[in-house]
C-alpha cells in the first residue's frame, strides 16, 4: 500500500494535506471521507470507515478542509469555498476509478452531495448524521443514511422527509447523539462495532 500526501491550495491561504492511500496501481475502487464541521476524519466513526474501505479493497482519500488546515473556524457563508476546495482535491485522482463511494459526516454530507453534482459520475453514498439541508442530496443520490435517535440536529421528522424509494436504507441508532455516541462508553463501542458492520456490508455488496 502506498500513501501519498496531496498538497492542495485552499481559499484559506493554506495548503490542505489530503491523504491518499493506494492499495495497488490498477485499483478501480475508491472511497472518499468527508469530515464534519468540527469532526475530523481521525475520529473513530470516520477512522474505521476508512479502515473498512481499505480492508474491502478500496483506495482511500481522507479529506481535510481549508479552514481545518488553517486552524480556524468555519463561517457558514464560506461553505461554498469548502465545496470548491474539496472538488479540486477529489478531481485530481477520481478519473481512474470505476466504483466510487463517498462517506460523509454532518456538514460533510452537504459537501459530498455538491461535489458529486459537479463530477457528474456514478457515486454511492453513506450519509452519517446528515443535517436538514442534506435531505435534498439524499433524495437525489443513491445511498445509505445513518443517524441517532438522540441527534439534536437531525430528527425523526427530518428522516420522514426522505424518499425511501430513492435510498438504500435509513438506519436509526437508538440513543445515539450527533456524534453517534451515548454517555455510556460500552454502548458507544457497541455502536461503533455496528457501524463497522454497516460499512463492510455496504462496501462488499
Amino acid at each position: 500500500m502506498k500513501l501519498e500526501i496531496l498538497n492542495v491550495s485552499s481559499y484559506w491561504k493554506t495548503e490542505m494535506k489530503q491523504k491518499y492511500f493506494q492499495l495497488y496501481e490498477e485499483n478501480s475502487k475508491l472511497v472518499v471521507l468527508f469530515p464534519g464541521k468540527n469532526f475530523p476524519c481521525d475520529k473513530p466513526i470516520l477512522h474505521f470507515a476508512g479502515t473498512s474501505a481499505l480492508q474491502s479493497g478500496f483506495d482511500l482519500m481522507i479529506l481535510e478542509y481549508g479552514y481545518q488546515a488553517a486552524r480556524t473556524d468555519l463561517d457558514v457563508n464560506e461553505l461554498q469555498r469548502v465545496i470548491e476546495d474539496s472538488h479540486e482535491s477529489v478531481q485530481r485522482i477520481i478519473s481512474k476509478y470505476k466504483q466510487v463511494v463517498f462517506i460523509s459526516k454532518s456538514i460533510g454530507t452537504i459537501v459530498a452531495g455538491e461535489v458529486h453534482g459537479k463530477l457528474e459520475i456514478p457515486i454511492q453514498h453513506i450519509f452519517l448524521t446528515p443535517i436538514k439541508d442534506t435531505i435534498y442530496y439524499i433524495n437525489k443520490f443513491n445511498g445509505l443514511v445513518v443517524y441517532g435517535t438522540k441527534d439534536e440536529v437531525f430528527s425523526k421528522e427530518h428522516a420522514n422527509q426522505i424518499n425511501i424509494d430513492n435510498v438504500r436504507e435509513v438506519i436509526e441508532i437508538p440513543n445515539a447523539n450527533h456524534a453517534l455516541e451515548t454517555h455510556n462508553v460500552e454502548e458507544s463501542i457497541e455502536i461503533l462495532s455496528k457501524l463497522v458492520r454497516i460499512y463492510m456490508e455496504f462496501l462488499n455488496k
